[in-house]
């Protein structure tokens, strides 16, 4: 969208699809990835589920670190493309790279060797302890190799392609998909399987591949600048940080709290725990639309800033709401009527499946609250906004989820901690809401 292009509903309407649909398909093709992985665990074994469920809060909040960089360089990169200076929105992506290199590897060694102390915090047990530190010291290798393809995509989707960020995602969780059987069970004849660590490998082989053809395509697009002087990279990296840490803290608040709710899962048994993370992996197949529709508003809104065209902005918050509201409402209704027979095609454990279902049932009532959420965060980060956002990620775990919680537990088991997250989600996206109006430069109410 242009600075002098007319507006039309339609008009941000075709945008906001065109950025949406490559980035849905790529979403949704790394979550079904995880999903397949998931029920082939699942099919192992209860505890050998329950240990990789105890890895998602590490996995989400070390890959909240080069999301929420990647985020950063979006905001910024769009805003510059917006009033017209394209190479230093470059220069800027090359100095972004180098940034999240140098962190994103020192994370994963810190993380190989603190990764026991980790799940103990969490709440594993002796028989899953082992098992999840295997897991994870497998993919520890794999980190690098996702998170900066997974930064070079957000800043492609900056610059006004989102068809081969989404064309890299489809095809790196494609290879997983294929490979994940393979080391997992063995090739008859060929070789034997690995057991549920054939999955983290698949993981990191498939990353090393995408890294190699997001690179490629860095190349062509021109992302590879010249570096310049030490006193111009630090002043890119203090542009990204100034937004990239509020949006890393943001998004690392749902990795920490689900880490506490693994430790108040982890007093109910292996098997809540194995039915609470099959539970995480079905709902992000129904949220990943939503995740698209969010991370597509942020390019649109920052670009539109820049051309100082408030209208535009409204006009997407308003399609993206409603969007959201509508899917929100499917997905209550689906997961209502075929949310058990779903989860019995993973694992047969009739405890895993009656604590999957209990969550597929409390908790996507409020999906549409939490697209709603996500569209008001991605929009002020996009404006270079990103405190209210990480105040509202606060509230929402310190001030009501982690209390909540605790206090359902007490009251009625697992199944109340299941209803305080719906509850907080909801009162989190009523804030978000009402702040995003008095604070963003734009018309809601036609």
């Amino acid at each position: 969208m242009n600075r002098g292009e007319d507006l039309t509903a339609g008009a941000v309407r075709r945008h906001l699809v065109r950025l949406t649909v490559p980035m849905f398909l790529g979403i949704s093709s790394m979550i079904v990835a995880s999903m397949i992985d998931t029920i082939y665990i699942g099919w192992i074994g209860t505890l050998e589920l329950a240990a990789v469920s105890m890895t998602f809060p590490l996995v989400m909040g070390l890959s909240s670190v080069s999301m929420g960089l990647g985020v950063g360089a979006t905001s910024i990169m769009s805003r510059t493309l917006g009033s017209g200076d394209r190479n230093r929105s470059l220069v800027l992506g090359s100095h972004t790279l180098v940034l999240v290199a140098v962190l994103v590897m020192s994370l994963a060694i810190a993380g190989w060797f603190n990764s026991q102390r980790m799940f103990e915090l969490l709440g594993a047990d002796a028989t899953i302890l082992p098992l999840a530190a295997g897991y994870i010291h497998v993919w520890f290798i794999g980190l690098p190799l996702f998170a900066l393809p997974m930064v070079a995509m957000s800043m492609l989707r900056a610059l006004g392609n989102a068809r081969t960020p989404g064309a890299l995602m489809v095809g790196g969780a494609f290879m997983q998909v294929l490979l994940a059987p393979a080391l997992i069970f063995g090739v008859p004849g060929i070789s034997e399987g690995i057991g549920y660590l054939g999955s983290a490998w698949a993981f990191v082989i498939s990353r090393a591949i995408t890294c190699a053809a997001t690179a490629v395509v860095l190349a062509r697009a021109g992302m590879f600048q010249r570096l310049g002087s030490v006193a111009s990279v630090l002043q890119s990296w203090r542009e990204v940080l100034r937004i990239g840490v509020p949006s890393v803290l943001t998004n690392m608040i749902g990795p920490a709290s689900m880490g506490v709710i693994f430790s108040l899962l982890s007093r109910h048994g292996p098997a809540v725990i194995a039915g609470f993370g099959v539970a995480v992996r079905i709902e992000s197949l129904a949220l990943m639309i939503l995740m698209a529709l969010s991370a597509s508003v942020n390019p649109v809104v920052g670009q539109n800033f820049g051309a100082k065209r408030y209208d535009r902005i409204g006009e997407a918050v308003r399609l993206g709401y409603r969007f959201a509201i509508a899917w929100g409402a499917f997905a209550t209704i689906f997961f209502a009527m075929f949310g058990d027979a779903i989860v019995g095609l993973i694992n047969d454990d009739p405890a895993v499946v009656e604590a999957t279902y209990w969550y597929l049932l409390l908790v996507p009532v409020s999906y549409a609250l939490m697209g709603m959420s996500m569209i008001a965060s991605s929009c002020f980060v996009a404006l270079g906004r990103p405190t209210p956002s990480l105040l509202l990620a606060l509230m929402r775990m310190l001030v009501l989820y982690v209390p909540l919680a605790w206090l359902a537990d007490a009251v009625w088991g697992y199944r109340g901690i299941f209803v305080a997250g719906s509850l907080c989600t909801a009162i989190v996206a009523g804030a978000a809401h009402w702040w995003m109006k008095r604070t963003v430069p734009m018309r809601l109410e036609e």
